[in-house]
């Protein structure tokens, strides 16, 4: 068995560690695995994994259909068997792909707008060489909804390691550390989540927060901050790849908004232990309240600030949240099992056998 994971950058940067461990559990169970990336990545560490093929990533969404789909005569020599799309913005250069080489394609759903977009796809991939694997139940069920029962539609839910490196136990006299982790996008949310920073700061003013922004520089967010006096207990963290590694060294993790989109970095952090602090978001099926994270279910200020309050003045409690994200962890999401559904599926997909170690 040969497939080839195709990633972009904007999935490579939330998913760097998901991506290893993809590749890592793959070739432990003899799969050949061949990365194509983008050109240009600091990824010096991956390509002691695996074959490599870069392509040239482009912001137009329909040139990056045709520069993937071209890369059929870079992998026509290498016995792919299986085209493995990891984020939606991939889907129609890896069904372009796909086709050219004769080959069945996974596409993996990892947001909500990977709904529709699975909709729309439908209608032109051979359902007997297809299949959609999502990230978390609410979107295997919307994806169900919306495709013809012939295509295969499974949920394999995304896994991490047992956490060997535990959260930092925050002594009584050190500075509460918190990492703010958006879209970095100044919405209703944001504004909500702002305000009550600026209250606690006011008792606590030894509290830092870090700010993690997806897909922004985060400047509306430095502009509220300046009006609520918060600026000496900022700081904005520049999206470099692999840096979210760094976010998982805080006190405590939040998520201001519900943005539906699976993330293996609220994962990572349970797994280690870390407090996560959660606005609701039904897509996500991972956030339990009091079991895998503390969850804001409005956008009230006050909601915000009990639960930073009671970081500051029931220690005991993050650390039982801590331990309870852990065991939910090693009980429901651990990479193996990720690996063993996903392997189950290329199987079937692409009717070849995979090798047992030492066969």
């Amino acid at each position: 068995m040969h497939v080839a994971l195709l990633a972009n950058t904007a999935w490579l940067d939330e998913e760097l560690s998901l991506f290893h461990h993809l590749i890592v559990g793959l070739l432990d169970e003899q799969v050949r695995v061949t990365q194509v990336l983008p050109d240009g990545l600091a990824m010096e560490d991956s390509r002691l994994f695996s074959d490599q093929v870069f392509w040239s990533e482009s912001r137009i969404r329909i040139l990056n259909k045709h520069r993937l789909a071209r890369l059929g005569q870079q992998l026509d020599g290498r016995s792919v068997n299986l085209v493995h799309a990891l984020d939606g913005r991939l889907w129609p250069g890896a069904a372009a792909l796909a086709d050219q080489m004769n080959l069945p394609v996974i596409f993996s759903a990892g947001s909500h707008f990977d709904v529709k977009l699975a909709e729309k796809m439908a209608s032109t991939i051979n359902p007997q060489r297809s299949a959609f694997v999502a990230a978390t139940e609410p979107i295997g069920l919307a994806i169900r909804e919306k495709l013809d029962p012939t295509i295969v539609v499974e949920t394999i839910l995304p896994g991490v390691h047992p956490g060997s490196v535990q959260a930092r136990r925050r002594k009584s006299d050190d500075a509460l550390c918190v990492v703010v982790s958006g879209n970095g996008v100044l919405d209703d949310y944001y504004q909500s989540l702002m305000q009550a920073l600026g209250l606690f700061v006011k008792k606590h003013p030894d509290t830092q927060f870090f700010f993690d922004g997806q897909d922004s520089d985060q400047h509306r967010i430095w502009q509220i901050a300046k009006r609520l006096n918060l600026l000496a207990n900022m700081s904005f963290i520049p999206r470099r790849l692999g840096h979210r590694e760094v976010l998982l060294r805080a006190d405590v993790l939040v998520h201001p908004q519900p943005l539906g989109r699976s993330r293996g970095l609220t994962l990572q952090a349970m797994a280690r232990g870390i407090p996560i602090i959660a606005y609701q978001d039904a897509w996500l099926d991972y956030l339990i309240e009091n079991e895998t994270a503390w969850i804001v279910s409005d956008s009230n200020p006050q909601s915000w600030l009990e639960y930073f309050s009671r970081l500051i003045e029931v220690p005991g409690a993050c650390q039982e949240l801590g331990k309870r994200e852990q065991s939910w962890i090693r009980e429901y999401r651990l990479a193996s099992d990720q690996i063993n559904r996903i392997l189950d599926l290329y199987r079937g997909l692409a009717g070849v056998a995979i090798p047992f170690p030492g066969s």
